[in-house]
């Protein structure tokens, strides 16, 4: 649809709509059609009851919220709220859902509003788990859509006819920005809404509607409405979206069916009501319905109820464009906003609500304003943050509270009190970065094990950004762990999800811990060395430490179970790392686990031949467990004070790997070389045996395995070690061509384990040696030379005289233009 095409006037069903919106049903029956958390519906429909002094006021909400309508009108609760709703899948998993309310949703008013006028309160629509049971999406989403606004055709052609940049803008310009008097006129303004989405019902086929269940919805909340309308003897406001108030006046219009009645609640799931934040209300960060920049509509919103000349834009929009300017000077930025600045863009904001027909500067207004005089040079330079902030202030942070009485799962209650514990807060939503000493201070690793047990758990509650990984064993010389964290409504809806394994968050990761540990065996690694001290390490990360025997002992089972000498090898480093980071992880001198070091250096030395076999593809990985082995040798002679024997062990299965009949060539040259750097070869012997390996009579594919095996055990032997050097130069001179070329990639590779530093300086030394090939040096006098480039002459001229002057490279102006 093309602007073109709008109607001039409404089509004759949406008249007749407009003109049954209230007072239908024998002048009992008051439709209030809505978009979800818009000021201007929420003012009007306080004006409605008000008015009409309903004696029921039926809103758009799962029938099953009715049990928590006391909780919702208790004086303690204060929006932002949210009913989180669950669901069983058919697959057996859960999903979730949240109905939010804020100070100016409609619903809210109407529930607010209601009570005060002693109405008959309730929620009439389908029960969240009869639309969720099939559903195999597992992400919390909202209850209020509005995607069929969203993607109408006639709603954007509806923008572009009136200059607006999308449905927000169009809306704001169409209902919010109206005048006091017409924001509280009722009548006007909800037919005008109700006209709006109508037109956009239009772009909806029935079909469409039965199956993406927009009608079964409707015919579940026409029961209730007929239910409620027979049983009071009074007025009955209903409260629904926009969209559905067409669908209900035409199903309460039609005969009622025999028999019809709201379908009951599948069983399972369960209603909780929670606090909400502002920013996961705000559409601009991905909620689904209602409007964007809650904290900016707040401040309309207290402007409308505390004046009844309200709301008084100008006012609002000055002081959030103050309030911007404080920002930017309290921060101490680059580019500071003045008093100048703020008058500047006040007057341009008001000025373009004027040209736009608008009572006040509305949020694009003042968005223009800013981008008008706040932004000075090109978008970007300088201010690439005042967007962020923008949008910080008009989105706001605000978290709302819920009475205490009303209680929450346990779950929910004990992760509260170990957050405030922990420091996080818990007033608002707002992320904010945590930085902890993990080897100085006792509080701050507890902290730290607090932050990431809720990271184990999906809890949402913190974003890790650097510090020492203990898991993966890296950075463990750094002392400071960074976090990003924000207690939000998601973190409680995980809460409330976990709540059926376990009342504190103890017994849920205590739970988690031993699934995990069962998992093991259901992916084929039962006996993995590697799995069980990860486990080990996750259990001291998260604080789980009174299971620490326990995982002590699975650990020294896996270790003895195993077969798998990298698998053992794997775990040797993650003990080793458990034992190096034993003050943050909270193990200490444990002596179980200096034992347990001890022993899976025995099981690790046991497997060493078993390397011997390793295939061509697997070099790289074994020589990567060999390194892994020797650096956990250095650490336990130098921390531990291992057994007496340890070198003599080490040095003979090393040699048991250089000696194996069958041995991997990389694997033998590799152990060769260790057993250079640990002291127990000369240079001698590992020259021989490297000559064994890689010159005559040694097959190709075979020498440059053995070569890259030295390369990647001790790379800097080339540098200085020079019999050594000289030696692989000789053996690599004697390959041919082909076979030289063949083996390149590898070499290439092989030699990318050396420094740049390091591969000037091997250079320079092949460079200077006598026998490297690649210095040129002659005794040619000058006659030598003329009497060259006679000869070269000569030659030249007679390839020409034959015809091939492309030899040369060298072809005539006249023998080209006739090749071509």
């Amino acid at each position: 649809m093309s602007p073109g095409d709008l109607p001039v006037t409404l089509p004759p069903d949406v008249q007749a709509g407009v003109a049954q919106l209230h007072g239908g049903h024998g002048g009992r029956l008051f439709f209030a059609p809505v978009r979800h958390h818009s000021p201007a519906c929420a003012l009007a429909l306080r004006e409605l009851v008000r008015e009409v002094r309903p004696a029921a006021v039926l809103v758009e909400g799962p029938d099953d919220f009715n049990t928590l309508i006391p909780a919702l009108l208790d004086s303690a609760t204060r929006p932002p709220v949210a009913v989180l709703s669950q669901a069983p899948r058919t697959d057996g998993g859960s999903r979730s859902a949240f109905f939010p309310f804020c100070d100016y949703s409609p619903e809210w008013v109407a529930l607010r509003a209601g009570h005060a006028a002693g109405a008959r309160l309730a929620f009439i629509d389908q029960p969240w788990t009869a639309r969720a049971a099939d559903d195999t999406d597992t992400g919390a989403h909202t209850l209020m859509a509005e995607r069929h606004l969203a993607h109408s055709a006639y709603l954007k052609a509806l923008a572009a006819r009136s200059g607006c940049r999308d449905q927000d803008d169009l809306w704001d310009h169409l209902f919010e920005l109206r005048g006091p008097a017409a924001l509280r006129d009722w009548r006007s303004l909800f037919a005008d809404v109700y006209a709006y989405c109508a037109m956009a019902r239009h772009d909806y086929e029935p079909q469409v509607l039965e199956a993406e269940g927009s009608l079964p919805r409707e015919r579940h909340m026409a029961a209730h409405i007929r239910r409620h309308l027979d049983e009071t003897g009074g007025a009955v406001v209903v409260v629904t979206g926009g969209f559905h108030t067409p669908g209900l006046q035409a199903m309460l219009d039609a005969p009622q069916e025999a028999g019809a009645k709201p379908r009951p609640r599948p069983a399972g799931g369960g209603n909780w009501l929670i606090r909400y934040s502002f920013d996961n209300l705000d559409a601009l960060n991905g909620y689904a319905a209602g409007m964007p920049a809650p904290g900016w509509y707040q401040r309309v919103w207290d402007s409308a109820v505390t004046d009844p000349a309200g709301p008084a834009l100008h006012d609002v929009a000055a002081a959030c464009l103050a309030e911007l300017a404080r920002e930017t000077r309290t921060l101490g930025l680059a580019e500071q906003l003045s008093t100048a600045d703020v008058g500047a863009a006040v007057l341009q904001a008001s000025r373009l609500a004027a040209l736009r027909g608008h009572a006040g500067p509305g949020r694009e207004d003042v968005l223009d304003a800013i981008r008008s005089c706040f932004v000075k040079g090109a978008l970007g330079d300088g201010t690439a943050g005042m967007g962020d902030d923008v949008r910080r202030l008009l989105c706001g942070h605000a978290l709302g509270d819920v009475p205490a009485a009303i209680g929450a799962p346990p779950l929910v209650e004990d992760a509260r009190r170990l957050a405030g514990r922990m420091g996080v807060r818990l007033d608002d939503s707002a992320a904010r970065a945590v930085r902890l000493d993990l080897y100085r201070n006792e509080a701050h690793r507890e902290r730290s094990r607090f932050l990431h047990l809720a990271d184990w758990l999906g809890l949402e509650l913190g974003q890790w950004r650097g510090g020492p990984d203990f898991l993966a064993g890296t950075r463990l010389e750094l002392l400071i762990e960074e976090w990003q964290v924000a207690w939000t409504p998601l973190v409680e809806a995980r809460l409330i999800a976990l709540s059926a394994e376990g009342a504190t968050l103890h017994d849920v990761a205590m739970a988690r811990l031993r699934r995990d540990e069962a998992a093991l065996a259901a992916c084929g690694m039962a006996r993995s060395a590697r799995a069980a001290a990860a486990l080990l390490t996750r259990g001291c990360l998260v604080g789980l430490h009174e299971r620490l025997p326990e995982l002590l002992a699975m650990v020294a089972a896996r270790v003895d179970d195993d077969g798998d000498p990298a698998s053992v090898i794997a775990g040797c480093h993650q003990l080793l790392t458990l034992w190096r980071a034993r003050e943050p992880l909270g193990v200490r001198d444990d002596p179980a686990l200096h034992a347990l070091l001890l022993h899976a250096w025995d099981a690790a030395l046991y497997l060493v031949p078993r390397l011997a076999d390793t295939a061509a593809d697997g070099e790289d990985a074994t020589i990567g467990s060999l390194l892994s082995l020797r650096a956990f040798r250095h650490a336990l002679a130098q921390g531990l004070v291992a057994a007496d024997d340890t070198p003599d062990r080490w040095r003979r299965a090393l040699e048991a790997l250089v000696e194996a009949p069958r041995a991997a060539p990389g694997i033998a040259s590799a152990a060769g070389v260790l057993l250079f750097l640990d002291g127990a070869w000369s240079e001698e012997r590992l020259c021989a045996s490297l000559v064994a390996s890689l010159g005559p009579g040694a097959e190709r594919d075979d020498a440059a395995r053995a070569l890259l095996g030295l390369l990647a055990a001790g790379p800097e032997l080339l540098l200085t070690q020079p019999a050594l050097r000289q030696a692989v130069d000789a053996i690599m001179a004697s390959w041919d061509e082909e076979a030289f070329l063949r083996h390149l990639p590898d070499l290439r590779h092989a030699f990318t384990r050396l420094k740049p530093a390091e591969t000037a300086q091997l250079a320079a030394a092949l460079a200077l040696a006598d026998d490297a090939g690649l210095g040129w040096e002659h005794d040619a006098t000058e006659a030598d030379m003329l009497a060259g480039t006679v000869l070269h002459a000569g030659l030249v001229a007679a390839l020409a005289r034959d015809g091939l002057h492309a030899w040369t490279g060298d072809m005539p102006n006249d023998a080209r233009k006739e090749a071509r």
